[in-house]
């Protein structure tokens, strides 16, 4: 038993040992475990969010700023080492200035209360100069309701406008008013236009926030009350009508006429009384915009329409691309109608010696896509046993083609001397004069389809045989050679000469359908047989 005993306790001591040898961190038990304090933005972001608060978009004019709860003062003395002395407006309207007393400067002007300030502590320190600045604008709540995301109070600076206020409260809603909103305290009642401010920059159609203002967005009509401005205008759309307008303000909404307005042959479009007929009245935009008081420049009426109309070709830039293989590649003016692609070629100094003439190209901006793409798509949708003869070629054919590609033959063109071959430029040609590639492809039943090193007036038998030659089920009675110059498809036969990149396809012959075959002849010898019966029966 003493054994035992003995053998206990050392166990009992090595376990408390062990116990001591393990860090505390290590029997920490969650429900132990301090409660983390919540973070907090660091000390500089919070100073940050208020400096942000109180930023101003300009200097602030004493005359306008109307002094109120929050704002605070800085009084400077000259000619003493005094620290300048800092005081804020309490919520009573006053400022309480030690060894001076109480100044009241509740929704005075700025201007008035520094001269307030600057009395009352004048008559107390008689022997000192002094300055009273404004150090910080003050915050207070406003109310935004109407067409709004999230209506309700919002907290505001003595620096804010309107569309501060409207953002604060989530923004305008789809149908919202951005030219008729209303910014109402007690008895007065202004009217905010942000579609002008955003246009113009008019800051007096943005206007600063005040104690006790409540902004009221109203919801305009979809369809009517409207003025629109369309043409030659940079930013030409419908407006939200406003009691007031003028055309002048309906170009500025539209951002100002665009370079190429013609200002003398505007027209206004305006509704009859009964709203049924239509009115149009030539607008002088040249005297509207150089005097607006001037007598043209109507007032508008709900649903104006103004159009401006653009002066044809004014400063078109017309000019064509030469890349590839000429001495001065690039961009070319032109005088459409007056310069050819010889012309061209000449004034980029030449074609250069390694220039392929067999593989240039020439493409020019397709006209009438929307048209030719219709008639594509209307092609597409049939099915082809619905289709003409002619109807399937031409579907092959426009499917095929490279869009805008010109038919020109560089070298009858330039080697051949052919000057009747010349193409007239115009607006937006391009003109591609590549390398030589010194190969041809052969395509299709051969046996090692690809590249093949040109040789000059070599044949399409030539270019097979290295090739490979023939493969299984060629169609040696059909061979095609597609044009490097004109993408144009030529049947050929084994001694026709190949051109520096063309392309020579081997199609595959056509296997014979048994069964269609003795289907279509059954039905054949069914329809004489049908046709000899009703004929001997008729002459019986």
């Amino acid at each position: 038993m003493k054994t035992s005993a003995s053998t206990f306790f050392k166990l009992l001591i090595l376990f408390g040992l062990v116990l001591a040898a393990v860090p505390a961190s290590a029997l920490d038990y969650p429900a132990l475990k301090p409660k983390p304090e919540e973070e907090k933005p660091p000390m500089e972001e919070r100073q940050a969010e208020v400096r942000a608060e109180q930023l101003l978009d300009k200097a602030v004019d004493e005359n306008l700023y109307i002094v109120g709860p929050g704002d605070v003062f800085i009084i400077q003395f000259y000619g003493v080492s005094t620290e300048p002395l800092r005081v804020e407006v309490l919520p009573e309207g006053v400022v309480a200035i030690p060894q001076v007393g109480v100044v009241t400067l509740g929704q005075i002007a700025l201007k008035e209360a520094k001269e307030r300030i600057r009395a009352a502590v004048a008559g107390r320190v008689r022997d000192r100069s002094l300055d009273v600045h404004l150090a910080a604008v003050r915050s207070f709540k406003v109310s935004v309701t109407g067409a709004v995301a999230e209506p309700g109070v919002v907290v505001v600076s003595g620096a804010d406008r309107v569309t501060e206020a409207i953002q604060k409260a989530g923004g305008l809603q789809v149908k919202a008013s951005q030219r008729n909103i209303k910014l109402i305290k007690d008895s007065d009642t202004t009217r905010a236009d942000i579609a002008r401010f955003y246009a113009t920059g008019a800051v007096a159609a943005n206007p600063y926030l005040n104690e006790g203002h409540v902004v009221f967005v109203p919801v305009v009509s979809d369809t009517f009350d409207k003025i629109e401005v369309y043409g030659a205008v940079n930013a030409p759309g419908v407006f939200e009508y406003r009691h007031g307008d003028r055309i002048s303000d309906l170009v500025e909404l539209g951002f100002g006429l665009s370079a190429d307005a013609d200002r003398e042959t505007a027209e206004l479009i305006r509704f009859s009384p009964e709203g049924r007929g239509k009115n149009s009245i030539k607008v002088d935009l040249a005297t509207i915009l150089e005097n607006p008081s001037s007598a043209g420049n109507l007032e508008l009426a709900p649903d104006d329409r103004l159009f401006v109309r653009a002066i044809a070709g004014y400063r078109r830039k017309e000019q064509v691309v030469l890349a590839g293989e000429v001495k001065y590649p690039g961009v070319y003016p032109i005088q459409p109608g007056c310069e050819t692609l010889l012309q061209l070629l000449q004034k980029a100094g030449g074609i250069l010696d390694k220039a392929s003439l067999s593989e240039a190209e020439m493409f020019r901006k397709p006209q009438f896509i929307s048209t030719q793409k219709t008639s594509f798509e209307q092609l597409l949708q049939l099915s082809t046993d619905k289709l003409s003869e002619f109807e399937l070629q031409y579907l092959k054919e426009i499917s095929s083609e490279k869009t805008g590609k010109v038919a020109v033959d560089f070298e009858q063109l330039l080697s051949g001397g052919r000057s009747e071959l010349d193409i007239p430029l115009v607006d937006g040609d391009f003109v591609r004069i590549p390398a030589k590639s010194f190969a041809v492809t052969v395509m299709g039943r051969v046996v090692n389809p690809g590249l093949v090193p040109y040789k000059e007036d070599a044949t399409v038998d030539y270019y097979i045989k290295a090739a490979g030659g023939y493969g299984y089920k060629a169609n040696r009675g059909d061979i095609r050679i597609i044009k490097a110059n004109t993408g144009a498809v030529v049947k050929s036969e084994s001694n026709t000469r190949v051109a520096m990149g063309d392309r020579i396809m081997v199609p595959q012959k056509k296997g014979i359908n048994v069964w269609q075959f003795l289907k279509d002849t059954g039905f054949f010898l069914a329809n004489i047989a049908t046709i000899y019966i009703v004929v001997d029966q008729a002459v019986n």
